[in-house]
């Protein structure tokens, strides 16, 4: 059984001054050597991110136990301010993820060109998170609209890798359109940034990323999600993040995932006001399976579209952690 170790909001004492504790029981603070800090600073029109005041203390716990500490993440295959590395660090200092304010650098860990080091067919890590010595996986759990959820074996799955590996777990994400109900009204191309529809509104699948945005903006009910899209594209996060965790060449991580400011949607998405519950606390654990189950569960699994555990159970099956947890609060 694995142990999840919880630090609760709203109980008088800021978790920012509970976060210290929180990496002592739950790591000992072993991470030391260069420490991958993963997140996701958040798209620009995003709100609900993590904050840079949290990071700003984790890192300085680390060097206190001699860990040499970045913050990082990796670029979108979808074109909007995170689509390259120079956008996304433009992104990033306007949130306020700056090297001076958090005391540590901020690498962008695919590079310049979409650097990674290939691990199997489909799979290239980040190079600069496969060159790290360890990695604190820092993940905002959301909703997400095809994921169903979204917490650390999303943020390992699409956040540790390179565009490449990001477009093959979005295959299974692709539109089915019907062109009977097609009013040719234009909307999808207009909306369309990958130039993945043509004049008479038929798809190009090599040109599709599945980012979805055709059929939301689609009126006619012409072009929806594929069936099966949720428990496909999550069987591919689980079957990602094996490959990454499996595949890096060090194996001292440790999970963070901040139940605060919990949206129907992930960080890439616009601010919405609508949130899926109260502020919860923080949960932290080497064990991803149970960390996301605890988070899952502390949520409540009736408030999220779809079934948030396929995932989970997936990464199960695979060996990546036990579905099986205690919670040790702090």
């Amino acid at each position: 059984m694995s142990e999840v170790y919880f630090i609760a909001a709203n109980e008088g004492v800021p978790l920012l001054d509970k976060l210290e504790i929180l990496l002592e029981r739950a790591a000992g603070v072993n991470l030391n050597g260069i420490v991958a800090l993963k997140m996701h600073m958040g798209e620009r029109d995003n709100k609900t991110f993590v904050k840079p005041v949290y990071i700003k203390k984790l890192v300085e716990v680390m060097k206190q136990h001699g860990g040499d500490p970045f913050v990082t993440d990796t670029t979108t295959i979808y074109k909007e301010a995170r689509y390259t590395a120079m956008d996304y660090y433009r992104t990033a200092f306007a949130h306020g993820f700056l090297p001076s304010y958090l005391g540590c650098p901020v690498i962008i860990a695919d590079g310049l060109k979409d650097d990674g080091v290939q691990v199997n067919e489909q799979v290239e890590i980040a190079k600069s998170i496969y060159e790290s010595d360890a990695m604190l996986l820092v993940s905002h759990a959301t909703g997400h609209s095809a994921s169903s959820f979204g917490g650390a074996i999303k943020n390992v799955a699409m956040g540790c890798v390179t565009k490449k590996t990001k477009r093959y777990q979005h295959d299974v994400t692709r539109p089915v359109r019907d062109p009977e109900l097609c009013t040719e009204c234009d909307r999808c191309i207009e909306v369309c940034k990958h130039n993945a529809i043509r004049e008479d509104h038929e798809l190009i699948p090599e040109n599709c990323i599945g980012c979805g945005s055709c059929i939301s903006e689609c009126t006619s009910g012409a072009l929806r999600s594929p069936e099966g899209m949720s428990e496909k594209l999550q069987k591919r996060l689980a079957e990602v993040a094996h490959a990454v965790l499996r595949n890096l060449p060090y194996s001292t991580f440790l999970f963070l995932n901040f139940l605060i400011d919990i949206t129907p949607f992930c960080d890439c998405a616009e601010y919405t006001p609508e949130y899926l519950s109260p502020d919860i606390g923080v949960l932290a654990s080497n064990d991803i399976v149970a960390v996301d189950l605890a988070t899952i569960e502390m949520i409540g699994t009736q408030v999220f579209e779809g079934d948030p555990t396929i995932q989970l159970r997936e990464a199960h099956k695979l060996g990546l952690g036990e579905l099986d947890y205690k919670i040790v609060k702090i």
